[in-house]
Formats: C-alpha cells, sequence, structure tokens
C-alpha cells in the first residue's frame, strides 16, 4: 500500500511543483491551463533539487521516511533515500550512462546500463506531470499560512475510474511569495489522512556542476555490473 501512494503522492507533488515554475496567478486554475503553462517553461529550467519528508499513517503507527533528489539535464539524477528504521541512506546516481545503487549496510553497488531512449533525456516530473493531468482535477480553495507565511490551498481530486476503486484526495499548500511547495496531506476514501508530505531547499536553476552526478566507489565496495 505505501508504494502505491508513494507513487501517486510523487505524481501530485510534480503537479505542484509545476506551478512554482508556471507562474500562475490567483486565478481559478484548471488541469489545461497548468500544462500549457508548465510546457511554456520546461525549456528554461536546465536543474532542479529538493528534500521530501514524509510520514505515512497505517493504523496506530507513523512510519517517516526522508529522499533527496537533485536533477540536472539532460539526464542526469541523483537520489538519497533515507529508509524507515535505518540510518544510513541509499544512494542512487544515473550519469546517464549507467545507474548506481548503493547500499550502505551491505556496502554493494549495482551497476546498470541505461538503454538510449529519447525518454532520458527529459526529467522525470515533466513526464509524470502529463500523466497526472490527465487523471485528476486541481483547484484552488483560497488561502492560508503556513509559518507565517501566506499559502495557495490547492486540492486534486483523482478523476473516478472503473480500474482504481482506491482514490485519494489531496491538500497542496504552495507558498504565495515564492511558488515553491511546502507541504501536502493525502486522504482516503474516508476521510483519513494517510500521508503528510513537507518539501525543504527547493531549488530550480542553481547551476549544479556535473562532477555532482560522478559516482565514487566506496572503499572495500562489491560492484555487481547488470546489463
Amino acid at each position: 500500500m505505501i508504494n502505491k501512494v508513494l507513487k501517486l503522492l510523487l505524481l501530485l507533488i510534480f503537479v505542484t511543483f509545476a506551478l512554482f515554475v508556471s507562474g500562475c496567478t490567483e486565478k481559478d486554475l484548471s488541469a489545461e491551463d497548468i500544462a500549457t503553462r508548465m510546457l511554456e517553461k520546461q525549456d528554461s529550467i536546465q536543474d532542479y533539487s529538493y528534500t521530501m519528508h514524509t510520514t505515512y499513517y497505517v493504523g496506530e503507527k507513523a512510519i517517516e521516511s526522508e529522499f533527496k533528489t537533485i536533477y540536472k539535464k539532460p539526464h542526469m539524477i541523483k537520489n538519497f533515500i533515507q529508509e524507515p528504521g535505518k540510518d544510513e541512506e541509499t544512494l542512487v546516481l544515473s550519469d546517464g550512462e549507467f545507474r548506481w545503487t548503493y547500499a550502505p549496510d551491505t556496502n554493494t553497488v549495482m551497476k546498470t546500463k541505461l538503454p538510449k531512449t529519447p525518454e532520458l533525456t527529459k526529467s522525470d516530473y515533466l513526464t509524470l506531470i502529463g500523466i497526472t493531468l490527465n487523471d485528476t482535477n486541481v483547484s484552488l480553495l483560497g488561502l492560508e499560512e503556513i509559518d507565517s507565511r501566506e499559502t495557495y490551498l490547492l486540492k486534486a481530486i483523482p478523476k473516478e475510474t472503473e480500474e482504481n476503486a482506491a482514490q485519494y484526495d489531496t491538500k497542496i499548500w504552495v507558498d504565495k511569495e515564492t511558488w515553491m511547495p511546502l507541504k501536502y496531506e493525502l486522504y482516503d476514501n474516508s476521510g483519513n489522512l494517510t500521508v503528510k508530505t513537507e518539501i525543504y531547499d527547493l531549488k530550480v536553476n542553481s547551476g549544479i556542476l556535473d562532477s555532482e552526478f560522478i559516482f565514487n566507489t566506496p572503499d572495500g565496495a562489491e560492484i555487481k555490473t547488470i546489463g
């Protein structure tokens, strides 16, 4: 269930990120407006980075995880994943030619040859945003303060489909001054909070260097090559 919710959450995060880079105004928002303005701005986005802290509510338990990502055109991605119950981060890095996955608890590296496809030259969020806009209706609920910052409060409602009975409504808070998404909440069919996410340190076009995506093998690590 967590994997399914995480996938939906990531898609909705990219919806909000599109709002951040598109320069939408305070008027009523539509999926068509968001898609059009996002596409107009995509060529200006050369790199981005952020930290995502997520809390999953499963019954009486609250499970926390953290995800850091760095992206640079045309196809360089670096992710740090803090799994629940673990102190060390898993590193997943793509330099355009190989994907390197390093698990510190076992000191092993999985090296995977990447296929040469046009999709690798696109940002993940630009691909996912198109999918999400086809599956949700986004509306502006109003303005609300978070930590003394005025935000746009948005709501994303999945379009009903026969294939997917489980629907998750989402509330999204976007900083009015900087258009930085500050918070996300996912609710199940019964209105229960299932996932809460906060975004920190979001930066766009900060001049990330190519050297950020060079994988340095840790001392003594075992490398397993695939493909």
